[in-house]
């Protein structure tokens, strides 16, 4: 296997042979054999490109984003299958072992980043509302290669802005995507714009999406102080329903009570009735019984 019918393949020949970009990227004269010069570098996304493919799949999966979509409140969206099937993957549990071979790999490939998600709590439902087809394309190229045109995931449903050029938000308390400036100009007063849901600025019910580095580390940052307020908001809901509860009671008995007093007036005519018939028919009785004396009475 060689030129001269006496050459040994060696190490070089094989990654010639099996990596096109290693082959390009040498830059010795020779035709075989020595050591593969010159640097061969990865190629990389652009960032817009990235930014697009983490709008459009799954952070779990990498399979394309479908209804229902959930996000966790580190700005990342996933399919809510797969959010269910890390979670039993997690407890053990696998339906296949094509499951186990993909927790294995998602673990490989992600290390830690998705152990904040311990359990459905931690995500939320998303409404999105996607971009028309009157949105510009967006034509994105790496290293010089030409890459399909990509078209915006998502807009804004209020200024029409796209997701790949400005920075947007998902409210926790109702689930609608909107972009971050729509939310300063039409949100001012606490409410969702879309629906008119109340939402606290203080306890940041606005999570941005698909977030840079720096917006990253501050919700990391924000991970504990979210959990302690979930804890806080699960204690405050039981409260009020047990008041709510101890309220319904409370009307309830009120209610009885009331009903109760409305029959002992209703029967209070009716035995007073009955009285004065008893005593009329009473004394009919004596007045007959009377009369029955004084006939059988004997005549002087």
């Amino acid at each position: 296997m060689g030129l001269d019918g006496g050459t040994i393949i060696s190490r070089n020949d094989v990654l010639r042979g099996q990596c096109w970009d290693l082959n390009t990227a040498d830059t010795s004269r020779s035709s075989r054999g020595g050591a593969v010069r010159g640097t061969h570098k990865r190629r990389k996304l652009d960032q817009r490109t990235c930014k697009v493919t983490r709008w459009s799949t799954c952070a779990l999966s990498g399979q394309p984003l479908a209804a229902p979509v959930v996000a966790c409140f580190l700005g990342r969206l996933y399919n809510k299958a797969a959010v269910l099937e890390w979670l039993l993957a997690r407890a053990g549990r696998f339906s296949e072992e094509s499951d186990a071979h993909r927790y294995i790999n998602q673990l490989r490939e992600a290390g830690s980043d998705f152990d904040h998600i311990t359990s459905m709590k931690d995500v939320f439902a998303l409404q999105y509302e996607p971009s028309n087809g009157d949105a510009p394309a967006v034509a994105t190229t790496a290293n010089g290669a030409a890459d399909p045109v990509l078209d915006a995931p998502f807009c804004c449903p209020i200024t029409q802005l796209r997701c790949d050029h400005y920075p947007f938000v998902a409210l926790r308390t109702c689930g609608h995507v909107l972009a971050e400036r729509a939310l300063k100009e039409a949100g001012a007063d606490g409410t969702c714009p879309i629906c008119g849901a109340p939402f606290s600025a203080a306890d940041d019910d606005a999570v941005p999406l698909v977030p840079s580095e720096e917006q990253l580390e501050r919700l990391v940052g924000l991970l504990p102080t979210r959990r302690r307020q979930g804890g806080k908001r699960k204690k405050g809901k039981r409260q009020q329903q047990g008041a709510s509860a101890a309220a319904e009671a409370g009307d309830e008995a009120q209610a009885h009570a009331q009903q109760q007093q409305q029959q002992q007036q209703q029967q209070q005519p009716d035995q007073v009735g009955r009285s004065e018939n008893g005593a009329a028919a009473a004394a009919a009785a004596a007045a007959a019984g009377k009369s029955r004396m004084q006939e059988s009475a004997p005549q002087c």
